[in-house]
């Protein structure tokens, strides 16, 4: 029992030992030692010491009136914190050369750094630069935090670096050969020329396309792009480097959380506008539009707040802007909105990289090529991908006005036809109109025969005709015999009928061509045109005499006959007006009615 117990004592006490073995050698102070072709991380090789107030001197932290940390890989990425951070390196050159090296911090967002470097022998050579300086007043004019060092052959010197800073605490560097950080630095900054020229041409081109189309959608895709690009700018120290650099004050320190606080802004609404939810999807809708609202308000907090809860906001509102418009996108396509796919998985790419960003600013993920770039890669790509959907979308604003004025046309081209038929069916209905007032004038309303107007009418006409064809014309006058007798003892109901029964028989037996009027009450012409001779136009007012006499059936049942005495006259077209020919009949008319009625008589 007790052999066992001791060996298993002894394996507990050589694991301990192990394990202590192996934290004094991650804390012993062990020297980075230069390579001579490559450029080489500092993780692993630096101490750090926190100092909450910044009220500690670098002869205090020389002499160790505070211990430095352990050297931890990987620990050099403290999020956002008010505090200062002093970092030792020790580094040592075992080259037969000089080496020239810079000493460049990866992140670029950094306002205040102090380098010292002390040398074996003791002397203190102290540098400065940082986002809070002017470029003038770096000791490199250079959009990241850079430092130039010499090492000569066989040197060790202590380097400590003072950082204070508002922003993340991301204090990952490297020593990289001074001709390699050349090429390196040229290389981004080609990169960066092509991304923020790329912005500025997408942002140029969609603002050109709203004035041309007054889409607020393009307008509001303008000025996200325009925010966003300043911002990164000067996350990436390009704006204090070149587009303000004697600006390194409060306002200054606040480009950065406002630009992209607003640019998220802008994002939520040109979403809203983009893919156009208030017509499917009217809570999403809302719901941005009060997500707008609040995001108006906390861009306006950013300018009131210091500038580290500033921050803050911008990483939280990069979050929270990620998750809603990715839910807003997944919404889209579910409610298969035009573009929702484009817009999803553009937004995808460059919020997923925002959200890298700023969760590595709250301190929640390491420092690396993706946390810190992730942004700009997924811009660039987003930027494009969006610019072919806006392209989609113009295209179907396009189509949808072509659409639009089609539809217009045929609208109008229905409406023509519809003011034509309208028109048309106006002018028969007044045509109709017209007649009837015409028939009206001319025509008897009783029997549908020709008035004493309508007789004069016909009478001009058919003396011009009769002139032009050099012949003969009778006026036949017939006044009923007996008729009053009939109206009185029947009523004039029975007397209407017997008229009406009358002008149907002279209808019957004139002659297509010839005019049949009444002009009195009981009184009835005949107009017949070329006329033979004066016995066949007897035998015409014979005949018309003779179906007058015939018996005629009442409403009632009744029968009556009536007798006619039959007026006649001849003219030659030219020779005498109408008036004088129907005077003429009606004189002949009065010499049967003298000489006992129910007969004909012919007046030459």
């Amino acid at each position: 029992m007790l052999p066992g117990y001791c060996r298993l004592a002894s394996q507990r006490f050589v694991f301990v030992w192990l394990l202590l073995a192996t934290v004094s050698g991650w804390s012993a102070e062990r020297p980075l030692v230069l390579d001579e072709r490559i450029s080489q991380p500092l993780d692993g090789f630096v101490s750090l010491l926190r100092d909450p107030g910044g009220q500690l001197t670098f002869e205090q932290v020389r002499n160790g009136t505070e211990p430095f940390g352990s050297i931890v890989p990987g620990g050099l990425h403290h999020g956002y914190t008010a505090d200062v951070f002093w970092m030792r390196i020790e580094v040592e050159s075992r080259s037969s050369r000089r080496l020239d090296r810079m000493l460049e911090f990866t992140y670029a967002y950094l306002d205040d750094i102090t380098l010292y470097r002390v040398s074996a022998n003791g002397t203190v050579e102290q540098m400065r630069s940082g986002r809070t300086l002017a470029p003038a007043d770096r000791v490199v004019a250079h959009r990241k935090p850079v430092f130039p060092l010499s090492f000569e052959p066989g040197e060790r010197a202590t380097l400590y670096l003072r950082v204070a800073t508002h922003a993340s605490m991301t204090l990952n560097a490297r020593l990289a050969p001074t001709f390699e950080f050349y090429e390196d630095s040229d290389r981004e900054y080609v990169w960066l020329a092509l991304y923020f020229g790329m912005l500025v041409a997408l942002g140029l081109y969609n603002f050109l396309l709203f004035l041309g189309t007054r889409q607020r959608s393009f307008l509001l895709y303008s000025l996200f792009v325009f925010s966003f690009g300043v911002a990164a700018s000067s996350m990436n120290g390009l704006g204090p480097l070149l587009l303000w650099p004697g600006l390194v004050g409060e306002w200054g320190n606040r480009i950065l959380p406002t630009g992209y606080t607003l640019s998220a802004t802008l994002a939520v609404m040109f979403a809203r506008r983009f893919l156009n939810m208030g017509r499917i999807a009217p809570r999403w809708d809302q719901g941005l539009s009060i997500m707008a609202i609040c995001w108006w308000c906390a861009t306006l907090v950013t300018l009131l707040v210091p500038v580290q809860y500033a921050l803050k906001i911008m990483s939280m509102m990069g979050v929270l802007t990620t998750v809603s418009l990715i839910a807003t996108g997944v919404a889209g396509v579910r409610h298969r909105i035009p573009a929702a796919r484009i817009f999803l998985l553009a937004w995808l790419l460059l919020l997923v990289g925002a959200a890298l960003l700023s969760v590595r600013n709250l301190g929640w993920i390491p420092s690396n090529f993706f946390t810190v770039y992730g942004l700009q890669v997924g811009s660039a790509v987003e930027m494009i991908l969006l610019s072919f959907g806006l392209a989609a979308r113009f295209n179907e604003l396009k189509r949808q006005k072509e659409v639009a004025q089609r539809e217009l046309v045929l609208s109008l081209q229905r409406q023509e036809r519809e003011l034509e038929h309208r028109v048309a069916q106006r002018t028969s209905e007044l045509e109709a109109a017209k007649a009837e007032l015409e028939r009206q004038v001319v025509k008897d309303p009783l029997t549908g025969l020709d008035n004493r107007y309508g007789l004069m009418t016909h009478l001009e006409e058919v003396l011009q005709r009769a002139q032009r064809r050099d012949e003969l014309l009778a006026v036949i006058l017939i006044d009923l015999d007996g008729f009053k007798p009939v109206n009185d003892q029947y009523g004039h109901e029975a007397g209407d009928e017997l008229l009406k029964a009358i002008a149907r028989l002279l209808q019957k037996e004139a002659r297509e061509t010839d005019c049949v009027a009444r002009i009195g009450g009981d009184e009835f012409v005949v107009v017949t045109e070329n006329i033979a001779s004066e016995g066949s136009v007897m035998e015409v007012g014979e005949r018309l005499r003779k179906a007058i006499t015939q018996p005629v059936a009442l409403p009632s049942g009744k029968s009556v006959s009536i007798g006619a005495s039959v007026g006649i006259t001849i003219g030659r077209g030219g020779e005498q007006a109408g008036s004088d020919l129907i005077r003429r009949a009606d004189d002949a008319m009065y010499r049967v009615k003298r000489a006992g009625k129910n007969d004909v008589y012919l007046l030459v």
